[in-house]
């Protein structure tokens, strides 16, 4: 009887027990060669590592290709290093207002800040002003459109400025009308501290310079006042009280206590605006009276307090123009050396 060839070995088989290690596509496994038959000749033996190679290098080739796709989606432009931007001084917001360049024309409503713009040497840019604009002398030709409480729109809009500049608030209808016409408006407000003060000097170098150079150009500006302020060499005239309009004194959070309490300290210092009792100076006595130049030694007189002072009974009187403290400005310094210069002639005289 004829035995086919698989029977006539299966006598000799061998039980393989050991692990074929396999690697595909980069990665080790291990195949169980168990029960694996082999022929004395190997012949299965050579079938399937043949079989088991073949398979093991077309998965090495497709895994290879896969990765390299990979690697290609992966694959990023390399980082190039690129000088900044320089920053723009334009556009930025001031007091809720955004200033998109340098104005060329301006319309200014308030004598205060018309001086300043003059002072800084932007001039040539005032197209426009209010009828209380007198200060320097030459804005006088400048077109005159009202003021802030009663403007003339129509006149304002047919000037077409960049820009109008007030202190004080103008009615919303009015800046609602020039706003249609491209017109913006910028509220400035009086300062009532040396910090205010400053800040109408930077307000309007931002305007004019931009951000970068518009603060420090109003810094400059305001340094040779904020010196002389600061100045405690000067003088010191002790206690004093400031008397200003209807016979009111100046509280500590006005901008007139603030320029004078570089010299001194204000009796009226805890009271605010121009509250404060008068009739209480009869107990504090001040060792100097400041009064608005609008009144006379005779007019004091008359009053039953400044009458009774002893600073008034020994002429320690200094008279101040108001105007100082209505337009604040450069021309303080006038005020601060006329002041000075009235003070020392008191102190010569008491000695």
């Amino acid at each position: 009887m004829s035995i086919c060839w698989r029977e006539k070995f299966s006598r000799k088989r061998i039980a393989y027990k050991r692990y074929l290690p396999l690697f595909v596509g980069g990665s080790l496994y291990s195949v169980s060669c168990e029960n694996l038959f082999l022929s004395p000749k190997g012949s299965y033996m050579r079938k399937f590592l043949a079989i088991m190679l073949s398979l093991t290098i077309a998965a090495s080739i497709l895994c290879g290709c896969d990765n390299e796709d990979k690697q290609g989606e992966n694959t990023t432009e390399p980082y190039i290093a690129t000088e900044p931007s320089e920053p723009e001084p334009y556009p930025f917001l001031l007091n809720d207002v955004e200033i998109t360049a340098a104005p060329e024309k301006v319309v200014c409503l308030s004598p205060a800040i018309t001086e300043i713009i003059c002072e800084m040497g932007y001039r040539a840019s005032i197209i426009g002003r209010s009828s209380y604009c007198n200060y320097p002398s030459a804005i006088s030709s400048v077109k005159d459109v009202g003021s802030t409480a009663n403007p003339d729109i129509k006149a304002i809009i047919g000037l077409n400025p960049d820009l109008v500049i007030s202190s004080t608030s103008i009615a919303a209808k009015d800046i609602f009308e020039m706003e249609q016409k491209g017109i913006k408006t910028v509220i400035i407000p009086s300062p009532t501290t040396l910090e205010g003060f400053l800040s109408i000097y930077t307000s309007i170098g931002l305007i004019f310079e931009g951000m970068f150079t518009g603060t420090e150009t109003g810094e400059q500006f305001f340094s040779e006042t904020s010196k002389l302020l600061g100045n405690k060499d000067n003088f010191s005239m002790g206690k004093f009280v400031y008397i200003t309009e209807n016979y009111t004194a100046a509280g500590g959070n006005t901008f007139e206590s603030s320029v004078l309490s570089c010299f001194g300290t204000n009796i009226a210092k805890d009271s605010e605006n121009y509250g404060f009792d008068i009739n209480t100076l009869l107990d504090s006595q001040p060792d100097i009276l400041l009064v608005n130049s609008k009144y006379t030694k005779e007019m004091l007189e008359e009053n039953e307090v400044f009458s009774q002072l002893d600073a008034f009974k020994n002429d320690k009187i200094i008279f101040i123009d108001n105007v100082y403290f209505e337009r604040p400005s450069a021309r303080i310094k006038e005020m601060v050396e006329n002041m000075t210069d009235a003070y020392r002639q008191l102190a010569g005289a008491m000695q």
